[in-house]
């Protein structure tokens, strides 16, 4: 079997980490690399096991997108999905989830559930973890009530993407990773794609992610921006915002693509074979970052 290559490659949540901090940047994608090998070297393999942590916030994220796919699968296959059953339980999943990352089950496999605050003994009171159980259920009960389902599910399921077509595509020489939640076929042929959110407002970082899906479906699927819906649905409140884009919008998200993928390979020993060297990747200077860094311990452990 042919060794893995670290191909460079682009994603939101990759810029997102490369403007919070190079050095956590370095860590995530070149200094954890091959850790998820269990005969890797140990600082490999630590850096790699930090890697998958998740606060409390982002698990309940991935706990509701998880559960949203789940009952989009059902609904697609003609099946009941009764609310308050369904609800309870992803709940009582999330209760295996948290004792198995309290028990640190993560650290012998990486890919099961691992909590920054189990790792680094964060003290929270009971109250703190029971708001996310009611988060998550409050969110999936708006998800159920949501208009744009009901208008989702007047659609042919057929016409239903859930995991979606492809999540790679190339811009001018990049893989680029791009995922909406959801897409699905409207009956007078536009493209709706969706962007499940738990938490508050997306702001500017959500727009450009948006742009994203719009780029996403002009390069892959051959579809003008101006036949294209995008859909913004936070499930807290609930609120769905509809974005619309055109060629001039859509040109300016390649050129925002174009300056975070020359920042990212300036960076670089060698772009060419997406070699990277951790003196040339600076640490954050704001410690209010590094506290909440999963690579605290490597990075600062100071202030562990």
């Amino acid at each position: 079997m042919a060794e893995l290559a670290n191909v460079f490659s682009w994603s939101r949540s990759r810029d997102g980490t490369f403007h919070e901090c190079r050095r956590k940047y370095f860590y995530h994608y070149y200094g954890s690399w091959g850790g998820w090998d269990p005969t890797a070297a140990e600082d490999v393999r630590r850096l790699y096991v930090l890697k998958q942590l998740s606060s409390r916030q982002q698990w309940a994220g991935r706990v509701v997108h998880d559960a949203i796919e789940l009952a989009l699968h059902g609904l697609r296959e003609g099946r009941a999905v009764p609310v308050e059953p369904f609800v309870g339980d992803v709940i009582e999943r999330m209760r295996g989830e948290w004792r198995s990352s309290k028990a640190g089950r993560y650290r012998d496999n990486p890919r099961t559930a691992a909590l920054f605050e189990h790792e680094y003994r964060v003290e929270l009171r009971p109250e703190a973890w029971q708001a996310m159980r009611e988060h998550v259920a409050t969110c999936l009960r708006n998800f159920f009530r949501l208009p744009l389902l009901a208008e989702i599910r007047k659609t042919p399921p057929e016409h239903w993407s859930i995991e979606h077509w492809s999540k790679v595509f190339d811009f001018e020489g990049t893989q680029v990773w791009v995922a909406p939640d959801f897409g699905y076929w409207t009956p007078g042929g536009r493209l709706g794609l969706v962007d499940w959110k738990t938490g508050g407002g997306g702001g500017e970082g959500a727009g450009f992610q948006l742009g994203c899906y719009a780029l996403y479906a002009s390069e892959l699927l051959g579809v003008k921006p101006e036949l294209v819906d995008l859909y913004e649905v936070n499930l807290r409140e609930p609120q769905v915002t509809s974005h619309r884009w055109d060629d001039e919008r859509l040109e300016q998200v390649k050129e925002q693509l174009r300056l975070s993928i020359r920042a990212m390979k300036a960076y670089l020993a060698d772009p060419q074979a997406n070699v990277a060297a951790i003196a040339d990747f600076e640490r954050a200077e704001d410690l209010r970052i590094c506290r909440w860094c999963n690579f605290r311990a490597v990075c600062r452990p100071e202030l562990c």
